[in-house]
This record gives structure tokens, sequence and C-alpha cells, in this order.
């Protein structure tokens, strides 16, 4: 479902002026309502992310409206324990760190051991960082937004530390009209639910017929989501698995 078709009458913003009974062009014809709605769309998204992130441990979701892949890398730097992954190439927020690598001294990247400082016997050094924990890191925390490793590094490399991970989608913009969500198909509407849901609550209380229907369709479609999603398989991905290369 592509996010406005004024003209078939099937896009996100039509059918929320189905669902609101604001009528055609009620939304797409009306400047303000449609900076609004793309927000309330947008919103819709973020809502139902936890519960792909959630659901997907068969299927690695990724947006493919991104036209990257979900990697970034940045420099190893001798002395430098920690590597903040705020967001990727294209400015999109990072989720969950999932994989990292780091380039050893003959340049091939080797796949890091994820560790648990807080939890894991032995791998407190990590966040205490000895001045005389050095060499090749085999090892990785997550805190936040960045990844620690251990031991430290003693040698620098261009790119030398390569992330893979979740990110926010691909939202959507008040220009957009032929983009469509990052989702599976079935499931679309859902991003149309949840804002018209959100309209009805503050501008039309009294309606509560057409509430309940409204929050009855989101339930019955957040429950089959879940169920689709947890039933892929891992040779069913959408998006690819990044392949991780020497720089040789």
């Amino acid at each position: 479902m592509q996010f406005n078709d004024t003209t078939n009458k099937s896009g996100l913003i039509q059918q929320c002026e189905r669902w609101t009974n604001l009528g055609d062009a009620g939304i797409s014809g009306d400047s303000f309502l449609l900076a609004r709605f793309t927000a309330d769309i947008n919103a819709a998204f973020d809502e139902i992310l936890p519960l792909i992130f959630a659901s997907d441990a068969k299927w690695q979701w990724d947006d493919p409206n991104h036209t990257k892949y979900p990697v970034a890398t940045t420099d190893l730097v001798s002395g430098q324990a920690d590597y903040p992954f705020v967001s990727d190439e294209q400015g999109n927020s990072v989720l969950e760190i999932a994989k990292a690598y780091v380039m050893d001294t003959q340049g091939v990247y080797q796949e890091l051991k994820a560790v648990d400082a807080e939890t894991d016997v032995g791998a407190a050094s990590i966040l205490a960082q000895a001045s005389t924990n050095v060499g090749t890191p085999s090892r990785y925390d997550k805190l936040g937004p960045a990844i620690f490793l251990d031991p430290i590094p003693n040698y620098s490399a261009t790119n030398g530390v390569r992330a893979v991970f979740s990110r926010a989608p691909s939202y959507f913009t008040a220009a957009d009209t032929t983009k469509t969500p990052g989702i599976p198909v079935p499931f679309h509407q859902l991003l149309a639910l949840i804002p018209s849901r959100d309209y009805v609550a503050i501008h039309k209380p009294d309606n509560t017929s057409l509430l309940t229907i409204i929050n009855n369709k989101i339930t019955e479609q957040k429950t089959m989501l879940k169920d689709f999603l947890s039933k892929r398989s891992k040779d069913e991905r959408v998006v690819m698995r990044p392949r991780v290369e020497s720089s040789r």
C-alpha cells in the first residue's frame, strides 16, 4: 500500500480518511492535516517496532526502503576501547547492535564474542579498561549506543571496527506518494488504523462504536503480524545479511 494515492484512493492517507470519516481529500487536500497524519503514521511505525523486534528471532527485519545495508564502520584507534554507533551512514538511528567485527593486524575482519560485563564471569575488565590490557580485540560489551572492546587495541586500522545492527525504519514525509511501508504487505493497514484510532479518540470520542471497531482491527492485525514474523525462517529473509570481508 503506497503512502498517498489520490487517484485510486488506496493509499495509507486515503485509509485514514476513510476510518476517520474525514472524507475524500479530507487529509490529502489539507496541508496541515497531511503533515499531522504523516507524523502520526510515523509514530504508528514506532508503536509496532517493539512487536516486530520481539517476533523476529528467525527473521532479521530491516526496512527495504533503506538504500544501504544495516552496517557501519569506524576507525580502530590504538588505546581506545569505546566506539559509539548512534546512526548509520544515512543518519538512521541505530536501535540495537547485533554483531561486531574488528580488523586484525593482517587486515582481516574477525567477529567478536559478545559478553555482558555486568553478569558474565571475567568480563568486568572490559569496562575497567586496565592500561595493561592491550592487544587484538576478541570480545565486546554493549553499553548504550557504544561497544567496548577487550582487550584494548594496541594498533590502529582505517575502518577497523564494523557493526551490524537493527535500525529505525525509513519514515514518510508529507511529500511522499508512491513510497510503501517497509513491513509485510498484509499489515500495511496497521499504519493507517493506529493514527485513525488516535484521531477518533481525540476528536470524536462520542463515536465509541467506531473506536471499538478500529481498536479490534488493530488488535487483530498486531496478533497476525506477530504470528507471521515468528514463523519466518532464516532463508526467507527479505533483507540480506551484510557480508564482511577483508579490506585487502
